[in-house]
C-alpha cells in the first residue's frame, strides 16, 4: 500500500499558516475623558478631552446639549488625545450631555462609542434622549468574518483535496 506524503503535508502547511505569529489587531480604546464618564458638574465645561491607549486619526467628536441640540466644537487631535473645544457662544444647558465620538485606530479600524456627563447649572430645559451607536454588526465584525470565511475555504479545501487526489490515483 502505497501512502502519499501530500495530506500529510497539505494539513502540515496548513497548520502553520493558522498558528503562525501574526501582527496583533488590537484597537485603540478609550481609556480616559474629561469631564469623566458620569460626572456631575456645577457648569459646563469649556472644552471635552478623551484620551485613548494608542494615537489616533481622523477624529470626530459631537458634543450634544440636554435639549438634543449640538454644542459647536473645535476639534483638535495629538497623538492620543482628541480635544473639543467649546464655542464662545455655546449656551449652558442643566442636565445630561453626550459625547459622541469616532476616530481611527493607528491600524485603520474605526472606533466609535459615547461618553455622557451632567450639568447642575444653566438654562433648564427638557431632556432628550440620546441616540446610541448606529455602527451595525457586519460594520464592527467584518474583520473576523473575513476569517470566518478563509477558514471555511480552507477547511472544505482540505476536505476535498485528498478525495480529488484518491480519484486522480484510481483513474491513473
Amino acid at each position: 500500500m502505497r501512502r502519499s506524503v501530500g495530506p500529510l503535508l497539505a494539513v502540515l502547511v496548513a497548520a502553520l499558516v493558522v498558528a503562525a505569529p501574526l501582527p496583533a489587531s488590537a484597537h485603540a480604546a478609550l481609556v480616559g475623558t474629561d469631564p469623566r464618564d458620569g460626572a456631575v458638574l456645577d457648569t459646563a465645561p469649556a472644552s471635552v478631552t478623551l484620551e485613548f491607549n494608542e494615537p489616533v486619526t481622523r477624529s470626530e467628536l459631537v458634543l450634544t446639549a440636554p435639549d438634543g441640540s449640538r454644542v459647536p466644537l473645535e476639534v483638535s487631535a495629538r497623538d492620543r488625545e482628541v480635544t473639543g473645544s467649546v464655542g464662545a457662544d455655546a449656551e449652558a444647558q442643566r442636565g445630561t450631555y453626550t459625547i459622541a465620538f469616532r476616530v481611527v485606530s493607528a491600524d485603520g479600524h474605526p472606533i466609535a462609542g459615547t461618553s455622557e456627563f451632567e450639568t447642575t447649572s444653566g438654562r433648564a430645559v427638557e431632556q432628550v434622549d440620546q441616540a446610541q451607536d448606529d455602527e451595525s454588526f457586519l460594520h464592527r465584525h467584518a474583520e473576523h468574518l473575513w476569517w470566518a470565511v478563509g477558514g471555511g475555504l480552507v477547511a472544505v479545501g482540505l476536505i476535498l483535496w485528498p478525495l480529488v487526489r484518491r480519484r486522480s490515483e484510481v483513474d491513473s
